[in-house]
C-alpha cells in the first residue's frame, strides 16, 4: 500500500476514540478466543486495551503523516519481540484482525478506506514468514563485542564503577572514543534491549545499564583530546514525548569530537521552545531525533515552527527509530534530510552547513 497524502481526517477521529475502539477490539478478541483469557489470566482485559489503544494511536499516527508502512512496521516488530518471548505470535494478528473488523463497524464511512488498507497491509505483513534473526546479537569472538559483554556484565553484576573504568582505559589503550561508542557502548544498549524483548532483563536493569553508559560517555568524552572548532553550531534534541535521549547524547558527543559547538537540549524538548532556542545559539544545524511512530506529527509541528518562527536559517536532520520504516518522510514534514545512523547524521549534518 502505498499512501500518497496524509489523512488527517481519519486520524483524528482515531486518536480522539483510540481507547474505545482498543477496548471494542479487546471484547471481541477475547470472546473469540477465550483461550487468551485463559493464558494470561485476569489482566488479560487492561494489558491487551493498552497494548491496543497504543496500536490504534500508532496506525493514526501513519495516516496523519501519509505513511502507512510506519504501522506495518511497529506491528511487524511486536510480532518479533513476542517471538523473543516466547509469547504466542499468533496473538499479535488476532489482535489486528479484531481492530480491524471493530474499525469497519464503528468509523464513518468518510474514514474508513484508509484505515482499512493499512490494517489489511499489517495482515499481509504478519502472513509472510518471520525476517532473519536480529544480526546485531553481540558476538563474543569479536574483540569489541567481547569488550561490550564484559562491559555489561559489570553493570549487572553491581559494579558500575569498574564497568565505566574498563570503557575509560579501552580509550586509553588505543580504541579511539567513536570507536568506543559505535562498537561498544552503543552496541552494549542494542545488547540490552534484545536482552529485555527476550524477557531476560527487566525494566529496571535496562534503566541501570543506561544511567552507567551515560556516565561513561561522559567520562570519556571529557577526556578526549581537544579538537580544533570548525566554527559551526549544532543543537541536538528530541520532541516533546520523546523521553530516550542515549542515542542523542552519542550524536552529540560524536559532533562535539569532529570539532562542532554543541548545544545538547536533551529529550521531551518542547516544540515552541525550539525556534527561540536555535536563534539565541545562532545555531547552524538543528538534529531532530524521534523513538515512536506517534512522535511524528510533533517533529513536524515543530519543523513549522522553526521555518515560521526562527530568525536565522537553520539546517534540520531528523532520525530516530520513528523514521526508520518510511526513510523518504523527512522531505514530507519539511526537513533537510534524514540520517538512520550516527554516522550518517554526522556525515550529512556536515555537508548541509559545508563545514
Amino acid at each position: 500500500m502505498q499512501m500518497t497524502t496524509p489523512d488527517r481526517f481519519s486520524a483524528d477521529l482515531l486518536e480522539r476514540s483510540a481507547s474505545a475502539y482498543a477496548g471494542f477490539a479487546t471484547a471481541l478478541m477475547l470472546e473469540r478466543e477465550p483461550a487468551m483469557q485463559e493464558r494470561e489470566g485476569g489482566g488479560a482485559p487492561a494489558a491487551w486495551r493498552s497494548h491496543l489503544t497504543q496500536r490504534v494511536l500508532d496506525l493514526a499516527a501513519a495516516l496523519s503523516a501519509g505513511e502507512p508502512q510506519l504501522f506495518t512496521g511497529r506491528v511487524v516488530w511486536t510480532r518479533k519481540a513476542y517471538h523473543a518471548q516466547a509469547r504466542d505470535e499468533a496473538d499479535i494478528r488476532r489482535s489486528i484482525q479484531a481492530l480491524r473488523d471493530v474499525l469497519a463497524e464503528r468509523l464513518p464511512e468518510p474514514a474508513l478506506d484508509a484505515p482499512l488498507a493499512c490494517l489489511d497491509a499489517a495482515l499481509d505483513a504478519l502472513a509472510a514468514p518471520a525476517g532473519a534473526p536480529d544480526p546485531t546479537e553481540l558476538d563474543p569472538k569479536r574483540p569489541t563485542d567481547r569488550l561490550a559483554l564484559e562491559y555489561l556484565q559489570k553493570i549487572l553484576e553491581g559494579n558500575a564503577a569498574d564497568a565505566v573504568r574498563l570503557a575509560s582505559s579501552a580509550v586509553g589503550n588505543g580504541l579511539s572514543p567513536q570507536a568506543l561508542y559505535m562498537q561498544v557502548l552503543l552496541p552494549a544498549q542494542r545488547e540490552v534491549g534484545r536482552l529485555w524483548h527476550a524477557g531476560e532483563l527487566s525494566v529496571a536493569e535496562e534503566h541501570m545499564v543506561t544511567a552507567v553508559t551515560q556516565r561513561a560517555m561522559a567520562v570519556v568524552v571529557s577526556q578526549a583530546a581537544p579538537v580544533p572548532a570548525n566554527g559551526h553550531t549544532a543543537v541536538v534534541a528530541a520532541v516533546s514525548g520523546n523521553v530516550h535521549d542515549i542515542g542523542l547524547r552519542a550524536l552529540a558527543d560524536m559532533y562535539q569530537l569532529a570539532g562542532w559547538r554543541v548545544i545538547y537540549a536533551g529529550s521531551d524538548v518542547p516544540m515552541l521552545d525550539l525556534p527561540a532556542l536555535l536563534g539565541f545559539y545562532e545555531a547552524d544545524l538543528l538534529l531532530l531525533g524521534a523513538t515512536l511512530v506517534t512522535h511524528i506529527p510533533r517533529v513536524e509541528q515543530a519543523i513549522a515552527a522553526i521555518r515560521e518562527r526562527c530568525e536565522r536559517p537553520v539546517r534540520i536532520v531528523v532520525g530516530g527509530a520513528a523514521f526508520d520504516d518510511a526513510p523518504q518522510l523527512w522531505s514530507r514534514i519539511g526537513s533537510d534530510g534524514y540520517a538512520s545512523s550516527i554516522d550518517e547524521a554526522l556525515a550529512l549534518g556536515t555537508r548541509l552547513v559545508g563545514a
